[in-house]
């Protein structure tokens, strides 16, 4: 195994963690209020925006573009069905947290089974795993922003 990967399931949740934290809070922020005189009630809530997703799968989709190229289908594979699974989970944070954090790691093995069944390619279980926790973590990293985003806008 090699160090770089590593390097994934700690590189990937730092990145999402930082980029959701130096992009504004409008990016997945989103209020409701209602007007009582003379002040407004305000609700808070976790709202992405379409540039917000690109963004979370940005890391992802530049390592699997990267591996196609390199001709390595296993880490494609492995990189796409981790950000997919990120992406899974960031849409349904929208709804409900504990469904969303279900979802992220019922999700993840299961897409890699899948894409092995459906490609035929067998990839180290070392790597599934790496994969699959980097996928999680980078979750949780979006998870913990998205929390302290409306608190913060209190």
């Amino acid at each position: 195994m090699k160090l770089r990967s590593l390097l994934y399931p700690f590189l990937f949740p730092a990145w999402e963690f930082l980029l959701m934290i130096l992009l504004p809070s409008e990016y997945y922020v989103n209020a409701s209020c209602l007007q009582i005189h003379p002040y407004p009630i305000c609700h808070f809530y976790f709202g992405p925006s379409p540039f917000l997703f690109l963004v979370i799968a940005l890391p992802f989709t530049i390592v699997a573009l990267f591996a196609l190229w390199r001709k390595r289908i296993e880490t494609a594979l492995l990189s796409g069905s981790a950000g997919i699974v990120v992406l899974a989970g960031m849409a349904l944070l929208t709804f409900d947290e504990g469904i969303a954090l279900l979802t992220v790691l019922l999700l993840a093995p299961l897409l890699q089974w899948a894409g092995e069944k459906v490609l035929g390619i067998q990839p180290d279980k070392n790597g599934e795993t790496i994969w699959a926790v980097s996928a999680v973590l980078s979750f949780l990293a979006v998870w913990i922003v998205a929390r302290m985003g409306p608190a913060v806008s209190v």
